[in-house]
């Protein structure tokens, strides 16, 4: 039987309605996905992406628009479509990390990358490492849980 109170309202936030104010307050400042056509579309293409058999040089998706436009909610949501450990190989004793999202610094190397890659991973950096050293332990992290897609 559903409850005959609010009846203009979804009945999946009728319970928030006489929830505390601080419940409701964070309730609405929550990030909301409004989807649009285009933003879809990105959806669509980075899903197509992450089943993309391995090869040699594998596609990419670059994502271009103005300032506030939707690109890194686009971006979020895909990486909250794909978790950290659904995809968990046993015999590694790693867990999955399909979709790896990084915050690249402005003026961007080759080191500073692997710093990013390896901040993202919340692994050990030295600052004083050496570029090789960086890559090598980057790389080995992303093989071993799995990485398919990384934003940059």
């Amino acid at each position: 039987m559903s409850d005959p109170s609010y009846p203009h309202l979804f009945p999946q936030i009728r319970a928030l309605a006489d929830a505390p104010a601080e419940v409701r307050i964070r309730r609405i400042r929550t990030e909301r996905w409004i989807g649009y056509a285009r933003a879809e579309a990105a959806l669509s293409a980075l899903e197509d992406l992450l089943s993309f058999p391995k090869r040699t040089r594998m596609p990419d998706l670059l994502l271009v628009g103005p300032t506030n436009n939707g690109k890194t909610m686009i971006v979020e949501k895909f990486r909250r479509s794909h978790l950290p450990g659904a995809e968990s190989d046993p015999r590694e004793g790693a867990i999955a990390v399909p979709v790896l999202k990084l915050q690249m610094p402005p003026a961007l190397d080759e080191r500073r990358f692997f710093s990013a890659v390896l901040e993202a991973l919340s692994a050990p950096d030295r600052s004083n490492d050496r570029l090789a050293t960086k890559q090598d332990m980057a790389m080995r992290m992303l093989r071993a849980i799995a990485v398919r897609i990384h934003h940059r």
